[in-house]
Parts: C-alpha cells; structure tokens; sequence
C-alpha cells in the first residue's frame, strides 16, 4: 500500500504530500519539526536525554504507522503526540522512583541495629557449636590464644612448641571457617571484636 504523508506547516496550511517518495516526505517532516519538538519536551521534561528519547519515539511511531493508512501530521498531531508522551514519561518516572523508595526502605528495615544483637547471638551460638566440634587440645590452645596469651606462653604452659601451638590455631581458624561459612562476614567482623 502506497503511503501517503500530509504535512501542514504555517507557510502552507492546506498541506504538502508526497506520494512518490515516503522516505523524502518523512526526513522532510522530520528535519522541520524535531527541533521545535524537542524544545517543546525539553521543556516539560528538564532532560536533554529522555526530551530526545522521547521525540525519537514520536517519529519512530509514525514510521511505523505509515503502513496502515495515510498519516496526516499537523503540528497539532505531533504536539498532541508529545505531550502523551510526556505524560507516559512521567507515569514511568512515578513508577520506577515508587519501587525504588519501597526498595529502599526494606533495604533501610533489613539493616537496622535492632537486627545486629540478633545476628551476633545467632553467631555466637554458631560459633561456640564450633568450638565443640574442634578436638580438645585444638580447642584449648585456640581458646588460650583468644584470652591474649602469646605463643610462647602457650607452649611453655602445655608443654608443647611454639610451632604445634601455631599448628592448633591455623587449624581451629581453618575449621571455625568452615563451620561458619555462611555467616562468613559476621563472623569476621565477631572475631575482629573478639581479639580486642
């Protein structure tokens, strides 16, 4: 089906149409009204980028319609065009900032302080179950280490050396980590606290 364009402009206000060429007719239109759409949107929108995204849209649906019958497009029809697309701009605008306010405020609920003296009780359930699953004299010298004794101090106490002692820490670490692995950040920030 031929398509025809009908252009109105101020100069000619009973129309120009293009009958031989509809990709003239349309880069005419285009050349002649996107800057004043786009300032037209721009001032509606305060957006350099969604005013052009949405001129582009504009002309992307006429093109697309000139398939389906003969487009009449007077200024009034772009106009009217690009203030419902405003609109749409906006109503897509309202939607999104919505959901991201609702995100925020979980996000906001999720992180709160009251929800730590939970977290760290949990871990340090976790963690004393831990403990439990380590063997006895790992867990000593691991627990000994904890309460601010040096190596060496551990050593001569439990008449071992320095190096099993160091062995028996790395090892408890290496198991607790394990154990914990999926409280892995709490439990870093627990242990951090825990050595102070």
């Amino acid at each position: 089906m031929s398509v025809t364009f009908t252009t109105y402009s101020d100069e000619n206000p009973s129309g120009l149409t293009s009958e031989v060429n509809d990709e003239k007719a349309f880069t005419a239109l285009y050349d002649r009204d996107f800057r004043l759409l786009f300032n037209y949107v721009f001032s509606k929108v305060n957006d350099r980028f969604a005013a052009q995204e949405i001129v582009q849209e504009l002309f992307i649906s006429i093109w697309k319609q000139r398939h389906i019958n003969t487009i009449q497009v007077s200024r009034a029809y772009l106009f009217a065009s690009a203030k419902n697309l405003i609109i749409s701009h906006y109503r897509k605008e309202y939607t999104r900032q919505h959901y991201y306010s609702q995100w925020e405020v979980q996000r906001e609920v999720s992180t709160e302080p009251t929800d730590q003296p939970l977290l760290m009780a949990d871990l340090q359930q976790r963690y004393e179950q831990g403990l439990q699953l380590l063997p006895p004299k790992c867990r000593e010298v691991f627990l000994s280490s904890r309460k601010g004794q040096s190596n060496r101090e551990i050593a001569q106490q439990l008449t071992i050396s320095e190096k099993t002692v160091e062995q028996h820490i790395t090892k408890a670490l290496r198991l607790l980590r394990e154990y914990l692995r999926e409280h892995y950040a709490y439990a870093l920030v627990y242990l951090i606290n825990f050595l102070d």
